[in-house]
């Protein structure tokens, strides 16, 4: 018997050293991949963590060496000596069938009580070091028992009546109980001494020899969803399927530190994920990931590893609080520490090779096939400053676009490329005929990616706008038709043939667009809100304005379709996505390496993930089918309180005029830093639906009568992302708001009026002279309230065409005011000249300073523009950050002047935010002239500036018009 068992533990000693080599290697030479996570330190008086737990309503319960907390998504709360717990270290906290809170101290086992308060309970044994930090230290099978193992043997506690519970000894076989698990078939496991013991019907058994375990502490038990048995020790991880009889050893590869704790716990997707160190592997069903350092893990042991009922991964560390990893391992994040030449992302797309490629701020990157290090990509003479667009040609090459103006295609085989000058590129796509499109600032250019060495020509189409026009956007849609914008609108390539989409009076200029799998066509622009049209052939039949809640914000940057049909909107907040359902939004706080989003940078890649380019990073959704919205559990009303006392029995309570405050908890913990409330209260004082970020609301001077509180959690976008949770209470009136009490107080009123009135018919004929005063000034009121409707309609006036925030013209009044000034300047024959300014990086101003500096900003510049204009010229915000200045009768060289002046002036001076100062500029695209219409004339202005911007910005760029003024010179000619 000895030889056969002693053969079959060497014959299993060599299969584990070949598959630990075997999973070593595989280990070795993964791809690291970076995932966030967030730190939880605000609260914890102490940030060495020894327990993690969920309890039944969803509250997560921290031990540290400290004492104990309760968190409830905001605010961590202690539970010490107020509340019964009277030593600090805790080492062990357990929720059992009935959902009672069990902690463990060193020398201390406690429950909580119906009241809420911490009872001991009276061990039959010494106390000392009873709990020493066991992993498995409780099990239930029952409502109304556990077994707790400690140092000094096993207990089984049982209740004997409601909040008392008693303790007796279990005599289990072994000196140190190190852990103990009832299985689903009644039977009891634990570690006794080095060995794995098992307690069934009565009869103890010791299964480490028989089952193929080495001699050792098994301090860590756990049963798996699926009814695997996972048991862990200090150097050994070992797993027991269901009906065998032997385990298989899991132990995680490489030379890991095994550090202060075994963790061993099961994550929503039924995987096992195990800490070593500073490190935790996860168990695929064949072999270990290890998620460490090179993923953004920090460098530090970790003492406890949790899964909350949301599937969200909780890290305890040694000394450093508690991390959530955000997005678990369905994000990826690669950033300049990763080996991208720039955080900033540009654009992504995939060559024939299966090379990712990846275009950023610094240049070009492309990632092996198969390999998650990206290697930056030079060849000399071929410039990759900005790398703005990718596209993908037939053949397998990279077609590359640059903001310095280049094109250029990497052979596949070679990655040697060739390169053409075009104006400054914006966006590319390969049509279903093999034609690059290339939407640059001087036009739309094609060229036939089979034409080896063909360089891209300016398309020339008699409905495309004339050559040079800024082209900004491409898409696809489901049919493969190309669609582009320009300054002059939306086109569509029907049939070899660009047709102009007539858009209207839409109020705007769409930058970026997609076409989905129903024909609807989404645009947006740089500062206006996303637009749903619904065409039919290439007309448009309807329109819808999509906004807040269901986007992160107006400044949407980028849009993709994908092979779902779902749409992806990049904005400056985050990403929203549309399943054609709902709407979903991702930020940092679900994965997303950062909120701001780069323009055009949404890319989905062939197995269907999706790739975001941001200002921080590049971010690789795995799994989007996570995309859809998902509920979160009801909001938990913690406490309500009127006047400063708790609701008594059945929440009613007297009449006191004080203030009703209702304290709420959110208990999905994975967006709780962006998520908020929407509530009202209905009944006699009922109020519409509110939203806030505070989870304590409070209503004051509530009359008496019946009320109902109802409740929502929303998501960053404001979408509402749980059922209404409801509280009713009852406030009773005082006595005298008793009904009768009040008609005897109205009767002896009425008595004292008549009384009152008896007295006052013998003033009548006084009070007729009087009366006829009070006419006469009542007259005079009248003629002042009419004032006073004549001043509230003339401010009313001033409010609809002046700008709220800067109290200029508003683009409404502006724009009409150039239309005007055209018109007159055509009447007279006088020159005309308009300023469009831009500040520059007035969003880098919002995103350091905050949007109150600047909107101060926006103040100050207005102020400044003001006061350096003539008294006939306009001053006007067009829209966001730009301005629109007009200047009747003012020449070419005199504006100019007048541009440069004000540009001057606003370099010169800065804005203070708090003890900062900010520096400010503008950039400037002056036009003057003699105009036909007010649209030529603002496109040449929005030109002119777009030329400002691209040279440097902080310039001006003038134009003069000379069309109208050779027309005038031709008809005195024609009169003499």
């Amino acid at each position: 018997m000895m030889g056969r068992s002693s053969s079959r533990m060497i014959q299993q000693g060599v299969r584990l050293f070949l598959g630990c080599a075997l999973l070593l290697s595989a280990g070795l030479a993964a791809p690291a991949q970076r995932y966030s996570f967030r730190a939880y330190t605000d609260g914890l008086d102490n940030l060495n963590i020894s327990a993690l737990v969920q309890d039944h309503t969803g509250y997560l319960w921290v031990g540290t060496e400290s004492g104990l907390y309760r968190y409830n998504g905001k605010t961590f709360h202690r539970y010490g000596e107020d509340q019964g717990i009277h030593e600090r270290v805790i080492r062990t906290v357990y929720v059992s069938q009935d959902g009672t809170i069990w902690v463990a101290t060193d020398t201390s086992l406690y429950f909580e009580a119906a009241n809420g308060r911490f009872t001991k309970v009276a061990l039959p044994v010494s106390r000392t070091m009873l709990f020493p930090g066991l992993n498995t230290a409780m099990t239930s099978k029952s409502r109304d028992q556990i077994v707790v193992a400690t140092q000094r043997g096993a207990f089984l506690i049982s209740r004997v009546a409601a909040d008392n519970w008693t303790a007796t000894p279990m005599h289990l076989q072994g000196t140190v109980i190190w852990s103990v698990l009832y299985a689903r078939d009644g039977s009891l496991w634990y570690g006794c001494d080095s060995d794995l013991c098992r307690l069934k019907d009565g009869v103890t058994t010791h299964e480490r020899a028989r089952m193929g375990l080495p001699e050792d502490q098994w301090n860590n038990l756990m049963l798996t969803t699926s009814g695997q048995l996972w048991i862990r020790s200090r150097q050994h991880i070992a797993e027991l399927e269901p009906g065998t009889d032997s385990f298989e050893m899991r132990d995680v590869p490489g030379d890991l530190p095994a550090g202060p704790a075994q963790e061993l716990v099961e994550d929503a997707q039924g995987r096992i994920l195990a800490s070593q160190g500073s490190v935790f592997g996860i168990w695929t069903g064949d072999h270990w990931r290890i998620v460490d350092q090179r993923n953004g893990l920090p460098h530090i042991d970790i003492s406890k590893l949790f899964v909350d009922r949301d599937g969200s991964v909780w890290i305890g560390l040694v000394g450093h609080g508690l991390l959530l990893w955000l997005g678990e391992d369905r994000w990826q994040g690669y950033t300049n520490a990763d080996g991208l030449s720039n955080d900033t992302v540009w654009a992504m797309a995939r060559d024939g090779a299966s090379r990712l490629w990846v275009g950023t701020d610094s240049g070009l990157d492309y990632f092996p096939s198969n390999g998650n290090t990206p290697v930056a990509w030079h060849q000399s003479g071929i410039g990759t400053g900005q790398v703005v667009a990718l596209a993908k040609a037939p053949d397998g090459a990279m077609w590359i676009g640059t903001q310095q103006g280049s094109v250029a295609r990497i052979n596949p085989g070679t990655l040697i490329a060739q390169q053409w000058k075009v104006p400054e590129v914006y966006r590319m796509l390969v049509d279903t005929q093999k034609r690059l499109w290339i939407a640059t600032a001087g036009g739309l250019y094609v060229v036939d990616t089979l034409a080896r060495g063909e360089a891209p020509h300016l398309f020339d189409g008699p409905s495309l706008p004339a050559a040079k026009t800024r082209f900004t956007n491409l898409c696809l849609d489901p049919q493969g038709g190309v669609w582009t914008t320009s300054e002059q609108g939306v086109f569509h390539l029907d049939q070899n043939k660009w047709v102009h989409i007539d858009t209207g009076t839409l109020p705007i200029r769409p930058d970026v667009i997609a076409v989905d799998g129903q024909g609807n066509l989404w645009m947006a622009d740089s500062s206006r809100n996303l637009m749903k049209l619904q065409l039919t052939g290439n007309s448009i039949t309807s329109t819808q304005t999509i906004t807040r809640p269901e986007l992160l914000s107006e400044q949407v940057v980028a849009l993709m379709v994908d092979s779902r049909g779902w749409l992806w909107v990049g904005q400056d907040a985050g990403v929203s996505v549309y399943d054609g359902h709902s709407w979903r939004s991702f930020t940092k706080d679900d994965g997303l390496i950062w909120n701001d989003v780069n323009s055009d940078s949404l890319m989905e890649d062939q197995d269907g993930s999706i790739w975001i380019g941001t200002t921080g990073g590049l971010s690789h959704l795995l799994q989007p089918h996570f995309a859809s919205a998902q509920s979160q559990p009801p909001l938990v009303f913690e406490q309500a309180a009127y006047n400063g006392a708790p609701l008594t029995e059945a929440n009613k309570v007297k009449w006191s005029g004080g203030p009703m405050v209702i304290s709420m908890a959110s208990l999905a913990f994975h967006n709780t830093l962006d998520a908020g409330i929407r509530y009202r209260l209905v009944g006699d004082q009922g109020t519409g639906w509110e939203d806030t970020e505070d989870m304590t609301v409070r209503f004051r001077h509530l009359a008496p009568g019946n009320y109902r509180f109802e409740a929502e959690s929303v998501d960053a976008a404001g979408n509402a992302v749980s059922p209404v949770s409801t509280f009713s209470f009852r406030i009773e009136p005082s006595w005298w708001q008793n009904s009768v009490v009040q008609s005897s107080f109205g009767l002896l009123a009425l008595l004292l009026i008549l009384i009152i009135w008896r007295l006052r018919v013998g003033h009548l004929m006084g009070q007729k002279r009087r009366l006829e005063q009070a006419v006469q000034m009542r007259t005079e009121d009248l003629e002042q309230e009419k004032i006073e409707l004549v001043r509230a309609r003339e401010q009313m006036r001033y409010c609809a065409e002046h700008d709220g925030l800067t109290a200029v013209w508003n683009h409404r009044i502006i724009v009409q005011r150039l239309s005007d000034e055209v018109n007159r300047s055509m009447r007279e024959g006088k020159p005309l000249s308009i300023l469009l300014v831009d500040l520059d990086h007035f969003k880098k101003i919002n995103d350091t300073f905050g949007h109150r500096a600047g909107d101060e900003t926006l103040k100050h510049v207005s102020a400044l523009f003001q006061g350096m204009v003539r008294s006939y010229d306009w001053v006007g915000r067009y829209g966001g950050e730009e301005f629109l200045l007009i200047l009747p009768g003012a020449s070419f060289e005199n504006a100019r002047l007048r541009a440069e002046e004000m540009r001057l002036t606003v370099e010169q001076s800065d804005v203070e935010a708090g003890d900062r100062r900010i520096p400010i500029t503008a950039s400037f695209g002056v036009i003057s002239g003699f105009p036909d219409n007010y649209e030529t004339m603002i496109q040449a202005a929005d030109a002119a500036l777009y030329h400002a911007k691209n040279s440097g910005r902080n310039c001006v760029v003038a134009k003069e018009l000379k069309q109208r003024e050779s027309e005038l010179s031709s008809a005195k000619s024609s009169l003499n």
